[in-house]
């Protein structure tokens, strides 16, 4: 019954209909950026599982059961896509070349595959005091 609400609303119909164009419009502006080498502003464009999570959290709470069942689905994909990929990135990382990792070194070398984290060089080099010679 909720699904039937949502779709004759035209409010909520509108809103799917602009999140499918903005969703077209991110891979559009990404694969125009891929093509021209410029990998630091595709980090930049705004990221297609918050504009769905966006869209859906802002559904009131009246459709309460379409909402956990679209989470839930959602969340389904997501968990399964990052497993792969770190899965994935272990095989590559411990190859046949690398095969004596030892399982903590393995971890740290996956947590740093898959991480977002970049450090600010400049202000640790700045921090870390010289070595005075004897």
């Amino acid at each position: 019954m909720e699904l039937a609400d949502i779709a004759d609303k035209d409010i909520w119909v509108s809103k799917f209909k602009r999140l499918t164009a903005d969703l077209e419009d991110v891979a559009r502006q990404k694969a125009v950026l891929a093509q021209n080498h410029k990998w630091r502003d595709i980090d930049n464009l705004p990221k297609p599982d918050k504009l769905v999570f966006e869209t859906w959290n802002a559904i009131p709470d009246v459709y309460v059961n379409m909402k956990k069942y679209a989470l839930g689905v959602l969340s389904i994909f997501g968990s399964t896509y990052v497993c792969e990929q770190v899965f994935s990135n272990m095989n590559f990382i411990k190859s046949k070349h690398r095969a004596r990792l030892t399982d903590d070194s393995l971890r740290s070398c996956v947590k740093m595959k898959v991480t977002a984290y970049s450090p600010d060089v400049q202000t640790l080099c700045a921090e870390v005091q010289e070595q005075k010679s004897h």
